[in-house]
């Protein structure tokens, strides 16, 4: 497809430059136990509307050396001005501040369960149910005010459980930073990691002596820490003002006590790969 001169001469304007970053934050999937700003690319932009879906591959539960397919909704609606509502897979987030830069607003994400793995050891490990969480977010944003595609930022969360699933909080950071290569195609890429606390690690990594007696696993119990770091990059081509495609892929090195566990050692995989395709439709 190419672009028409009409169309050329739109994509300049500030409102349009900001529907080719658009896809940028929506290319992963959502593997149980994970929130989707891990997984998912931690771009925003301000005044925007979209709604769109990805597909892709991404490991059977946190921590596992086997893949399977998945798919997860993404959107986007202004409250006016720069505040919004976000859907991120099983994340929603609400931005609060009307400000070019800065976000801050409450974060719901819902954790889904692990049970019915493919690796039938860890099918014998306890079971976790779904599990919501609730917290906040914040980040910064810098936009080269000459081209909306030109821009970097870093942000911030935590969210705590609020249905004693697993009793604890995770915490993270993230950076990014993106570049117009081509009229057509925006390249982007970043780095985050994951904190988490005492309970949520044992919760989702320790094995406990019940659960070693079905496995056969040793017995883990692990403490709080970082729980991985992770890079990722994408490409977005924009095949018009309003419909914009995308793929990603982000890697992901588990650490510390979670990459310890028997579910990851000697049954799983400290080495993590996401990545997939997607499409939105931007207003």
């Amino acid at each position: 497809m190419f672009w028409s001169q009409e169309m050329t001469d739109s994509i300049t304007s500030r409102r349009s430059l900001r529907l080719v970053a658009a896809l940028l934050g929506a290319l992963g999937v959502i593997p149980p136990g994970v929130q989707a700003e891990d997984l998912m690319i931690p771009l925003d932009l301000p005044q925007l509307n979209f709604f769109g879906g990805g597909v892709g591959a991404y490991p059977d539960y946190f921590g596992s050396k086997d893949q399977d397919i998945g798919v997860a909704p993404f959107g986007r609606l202004s409250l006016g001005g720069s505040r919004f509502v976000r859907l991120l897979g099983n994340e929603i987030r609400v931005n609060l501040l009307d400000n070019r830069n800065w976000q801050l607003g409450p974060a719901a994400l819902w954790r889904f369960s692990r049970e019915d793995v493919e690796n039938p050891v860890v099918n014998k490990v306890h079971e976790i149910d779904d599990a919501l969480s609730l917290g906040l977010f914040g980040g910064y944003i810098w936009r080269d005010p000459q081209e909306m595609r030109r821009q970097a930022g870093v942000g911030a969360w935590a969210l705590g459980d609020a249905t004693d699933v697993y009793n604890g909080w995770t915490a993270g950071l993230n950076a990014y930073a993106m570049q117009p290569v081509a009229r057509m195609v925006t390249l982007a890429a970043g780095t985050a990691f994951t904190y988490g606390s005492d309970n949520y690690t044992n919760e989702y990594f320790g094995v406990t002596q019940a659960d070693s007696l079905s496995s056969g696993l040793p017995i883990h119990v692990p403490g709080g820490g970082v729980r991985d770091v992770r890079g990722w990059a994408t490409a977005v081509l924009s095949l018009s003002l309003h419909w914009h495609l995308g793929v990603g892929i982000m890697y992901s090195r588990i650490l510390g006590d979670a990459a310890d566990s028997p579910l990851v050692a000697l049954e799983g995989s400290k080495n993590q790969w996401i990545y997939g395709v997607g499409a939105l439709y931007a207003w």
